[in-house]
């Protein structure tokens, strides 16, 4: 089975798929896939890490690149199978442009991008670029890969009756352990990107309207975002008299990371929409519990009482907020270790890496995937994969 993967960039400052893509290249490489990962757009400092050792090649392009060098090198390489880590970006349409021309049965990985969030910025050109070729490709895909059930549910929301596939993001758990004793530190950690979307502005006033009642615990906040953001929220922390106890650093990586993660008692992340949400997932690894919100996949938080995912506004974080830390950091760590357990049984990169080799085969052979809960369509409707015909192929060229 050869497979090409293309993604737009690979940069410490995006967003997961930075981090979950190439893990997951690593998994299938490591599970004897002979991978490519292309990566669109070339910059100073990639994430091609977890590349390293393994059997995964790596295809930068440079800026500027042309359709035909792209074209001409997916026909000498006779890729069985393409996998898009988005949508939108015009670089993607051309692949998927070239997979049809090629008779390569193709995959599309929606990443967030079709929520309702986020088909709202930029709607007039999203809206065109739906009409003029996004829908389409969407269309004839092999698949539609997604990371939730709630992303496959909005797939079909916009008439796309393509098969999904509901598989999600891995990540390595021996990179994010689970902390053995208590730190006993009162702390509680925002690490994502500094965005309106996440949710920030209701935090804050949440948290001050609780600071006389847990005066003992403080706030951080860590990523990257817009100066003038970030500057506006220091701002709203100076007005509130909150810049001893709510601290914005900047962004942090490897064992700094995993160190902030370990010393902290409660992770949040109030977002306005996530189709995943990786640093849940590394949180809940390192053994902390997670407040987040019902934009986000993560309902199964409440199921298994490993955290909480709740309406996102000011009320309903306040309420949250007051509950989690009147706990106390003895149960809240008790909370934290049955879930970085259950990070370990079920995201563990190698585990999603092997359900992800068998969508792939199961994509080639055209077959049925109805097995195991891992392909999903709304109300339990199920139908087979479908690869396009030999005429299809030949009238789409």
């Amino acid at each position: 089975m050869k497979v090409l993967t293309v993604i737009s960039g690979l940069s410490y400052k995006s967003g997961g798929p930075s981090r979950s893509v190439p893990m997951l290249v690593r998994g299938l490489a490591e599970a004897g896939v002979d991978i490519t990962l292309m990566v669109v757009n070339k910059e100073a400092r990639m994430n091609v890490e977890p590349l390293q050792g393994t059997s995964a090649k790596l295809r930068v392009l440079e800026n500027g690149f042309r359709r035909k060098e792209v074209e001409a090198f997916i026909r000498e390489e006779r890729f069985d199978l393409i996998q898009i880590q988005s949508l939108w970006a015009w670089h993607y349409h051309q692949v998927v442009r070239i997979a049809r021309r090629q008779g390569i049965p193709y995959i599309i990985t929606t990443r967030g991008m079709l929520t309702p969030w986020s088909l709202s910025q930029s709607r007039l050109k999203k809206a065109l670029a739906l009409r003029l070729y996004q829908k389409q490709d969407l269309q004839r895909a092999a698949c539609i890969f997604t990371t939730a059930e709630m992303e496959a549910v909005q797939v079909r929301d916009l008439g796309v009756q393509t098969v999904c596939s509901v598989i999600p993001n891995g990540i390595n758990t021996d990179d994010y352990p689970c902390r053995e004793t208590l730190c006993g530190r009162k702390e509680m950690l925002f690490l994502s990107r500094i965005h309106r979307k996440k949710g920030l502005e209701l935090l804050i006033e949440a948290w001050e309207r609780l600071q006389s009642d847990f005066s003992d615990w403080t706030l951080t906040i860590a990523g990257n975002g817009d100066e003038e953001y970030i500057h506006a929220l220091q701002g709203r922390l100076h007005a509130a008299g909150l810049e001893d106890v709510v601290k914005i650093i900047p962004p942090v990586f490897g064992e700094e990371k995993i160190r902030l993660y370990q010393r902290a008692s409660l992770f949040v992340l109030p977002s306005y929409s996530e189709n995943f949400g990786m640093v849940v997932v590394e949180a809940m690894s390192c053994g902390l519990p997670v407040i987040t919100t019902d934009n986000t996949p993560w309902e199964v938080l409440n199921e298994k009482g490993l955290g909480w995912c709740i309406p996102l506004s000011v009320e309903s974080l306040g309420r949250t907020l007051c509950e989690a830390m009147g706990l106390g950091v003895e149960r809240l760590s008790e909370k934290g270790r049955r879930a970085g357990r259950w990070v370990r049984e079920s995201f563990d990169y190698r585990r999603i890496a092997g359900q992800t080799k068998e969508l792939y085969e199961d994509v080639l052979r055209g077959e049925e995937r109805a097995k195991r809960g891992y392909t999903y369509l709304p109300r339990g409707v199920r139908q087979p994969l479908r690869v396009a015909t030999n005429e299809e192929r030949n009238n789409e060229r």
